[in-house]
């Protein structure tokens, strides 16, 4: 085939070509396959995309949802751009809703799972609404080492076994992309990608997401990103925290080099009286309260112990029986 009648490959079309195909006309528009979503997004993080051409993208993945192929094309070109230096991690932890009505009790499982000794690498962002509370505040109130950079982020996980980190110091074009939030009104395929960037690779990472369906697309794409084991499920507000007012799916994956991805489901089931959907309390100093033994709080306290026996039937192939047996231990012992 000569020069000039030769088909261009992906990294050689323009960025038209990606919002063509999934803008056309019913019967002509698509997805992007994974190799595209890698290229479109490698164009994003280049800076080959026009404002104008970024929003329209953006919000033609957002009119139908984004397929995991498309989330898992995207990871790819971010973990490109970021490559981490060698760190053994066993949880990543991904926090990027903020609470509404419940306060993060997720943290304090977090807490009691470091001290027990797994290496946990914990990232989010700070977002600009004053009606949430966003998980920096309370790592830094737990004395969490807070890290500038993965390098950094490396150095803590090694000598005190976790850090929380937000993105923008590992990831900036994702706090960047994520902004678009407040100009386009709308949330975009970014919000996914987020929960999903586990630089680290660590052996188990934890998505929560807010919609029923989302948990799905999260299971696919983990099973096509090769991540080691990933456990996704409908958390409060978004966040990774299991609700014990809930029957709580928990949709896993695992990949093995030597097989295909196996991925499975199974239930937390529902253990406190339905919490007050207009109950609201996101004061720090009352979870710090219950955390030194000040204060009690039936629900939060179910809350943590149900997260953390999540992390513990994954990563240990516990019952929830036993799970439940040893998050209670822990919980008494801390103070």
């Amino acid at each position: 085939m000569s020069e000039s009648n030769r088909e261009p490959s992906m990294k050689e079309k323009p960025f038209q070509f990606y919002i063509q195909t999934i803008g056309r006309g019913q019967k002509r528009r698509r997805s992007l396959t994974q190799s595209e979503a890698r290229d479109a997004m490698q164009m994003i993080l280049a800076g080959k995309v026009t404002q104008m051409q970024l929003g329209a993208f953006l919000m033609l993945i957002r009119v139908r949802e984004e397929t995991p192929e498309e989330v898992a094309g995207f990871v790819e070109a971010i973990r490109e751009k970021i490559p981490p230096p060698p760190c053994l991690v066993d949880i990543d932890w991904g926090s990027y809703a903020g609470k509404r009505r419940q306060l993060p009790w997720f943290m304090l499982a977090l807490t009691l799972l470091a001290r027990k000794g797994y290496r946990i690498f914990l990232h989010g962002i700070v977002g600009n609404e004053s009606h949430r509370l966003y998980t920096q505040e309370i790592a830094e109130r737990l004395n969490w080492p807070i890290a500038d950079s993965l390098e950094n982020a490396k150095q803590h996980i090694e000598q005190s076994g976790y850090c929380y980190t937000p993105v923008e110091q590992f990831a900036p074009d994702i706090k960047t992309l994520m902004g678009y939030r407040d100009e386009l009104g709308l949330r975009s395929p970014i919000h996914t990608l987020a929960r999903m960037l586990n630089p680290f690779k660590a052996q188990l990472s934890v998505h929560g997401v807010f919609h029923k369906g989302y948990d799905e697309i999260h299971q696919q794409a983990a099973a096509l990103l090769n991540d080691p084991l990933t456990a996704v499920f409908c958390g409060d507000s978004g966040e990774a925290e299991v609700r014990p007012d809930r029957k709580t799916e928990i949709k896993m994956v695992e990949n093995d080099a030597e097989s295909s991805p196996d991925r499975w489901s199974f239930f937390l089931p529902k253990t406190f009286l339905n919490a007050d959907p207009t109950e609201k309390c996101i004061d720090p100093e009352v979870l710090m309260a219950v955390w030194r033994g000040q204060e009690k709080h039936p629900y939060g306290k179910a809350a943590v112990l149900h997260t953390m026996s999540l992390v513990l039937m994954s990563l240990e192939h516990l019952t929830l029986e036993e799970a439940v047996k040893q998050t209670e231990m822990l919980w008494e012992n801390r103070l």
